[in-house]
């Protein structure tokens, strides 16, 4: 057995922790060896698909360029997204505590989705001027909806019977918010975090294309202005492992919180079907 975070592992947890990061790790090799075979065998020149030793070369040579556009992003997606937290889930509660509100708000919350955002980031940048603003107001916007929706799901899937018996034992209508509907949404609130963390990346990079002198975002509008597609690949290799981390936080953070639900003890307990 081994110890990690003061838990002790069985001999089949061992196993599992390693299948976990094994298989994403064989799956990402598998990808970049045949991207590599695909540009060594049909020849690609490298204006228009670089090998990937091309490109972890340019990230390592020019690391300290991706690191300072890097951070400017991280700061963007990551405001964006506590943001759409701290908005999107005290409004869940109150549309859901109100079929009044419910009604009202419903619709201008889908309107704005519908709006293309690389349209309305003009009108951002116009309001805010240049600089972080507009970039977090772009991945707030993106972000907090899945947040939201999940989150109203997860607050009316509360089984009625449970939702009588509470309110049988004298139960006020904030305790029945607090005690009972807020955890039985956590699951699928983590859901919609899930969900938009990838997105407020989506977003902090719209933001960055449409008015900004910094970011990764504007790397890549550089590096393709100036056709240097080693750059424009090392960009989006940066961008997809931020998302990739980010996302693996949030689900690091789901399995601590809730080791009671069934979609994180399912996969402890998970046993394959002969």
């Amino acid at each position: 057995m081994l110890c990690r975070l003061g838990h002790f592992l069985t001999a089949e947890e061992y196993r599992e922790t390693r299948l976990d990061i094994a298989l994403p790790l064989l799956a990402v090799g598998v990808f970049f060896v045949g991207w590599y075979l695909a540009v060594v065998l049909l020849k690609l020149p490298a204006y228009l698909l670089p090998s990937p030793v091309d490109v972890f070369r340019e990230v390592f040579t020019r690391w300290p360029l991706f690191l300072s556009h890097g951070l400017d992003t991280l700061w963007a997606v990551i405001a964006g997204f506590v943001v759409s937290i701290l908005v999107a889930g005290p409004l869940a509660v109150l549309i859901v505590s109100s079929r009044t509100l419910e009604r009202t708000l419903m619709p201008l919350i889908v309107i704005s989705q519908t709006v293309p955002k690389v349209a309305i980031a003009p009108l951002f940048v116009i309001w805010m001027g240049f600089g972080q603003m507009p970039k977090i107001s772009i991945a707030f916007l993106i972000a907090f909806f899945p947040i939201l929706v999940a989150t109203i799901g997860g607050l009316k899937s509360v089984e009625t019977e449970l939702l009588d018996l509470v309110r049988s034992m004298s139960a006020t209508r904030a305790q029945i918010v607090r005690k009972v509907q807020i955890p039985a949404a956590l699951p699928q609130f983590f859901s919609g975090l899930k969900i938009s963390v990838c997105l407020a990346v989506v977003g902090a990079i719209v933001g960055e294309f449409v008015g900004s002198d910094k970011g990764l975002g504007f790397l890549l509008l550089t590096a393709t202005g100036a056709l240097n597609a080693k750059q424009v690949y090392a960009t989006l290799v940066i961008l997809i492992l931020m998302g990739i981390v980010l996302y693996w936080i949030v689900c690091d953070l789901e399995k601590r919180l809730l080791p009671w639900h069934v979609s994180v003890r399912g996969q402890e307990l998970f046993v394959p079907q002969g």
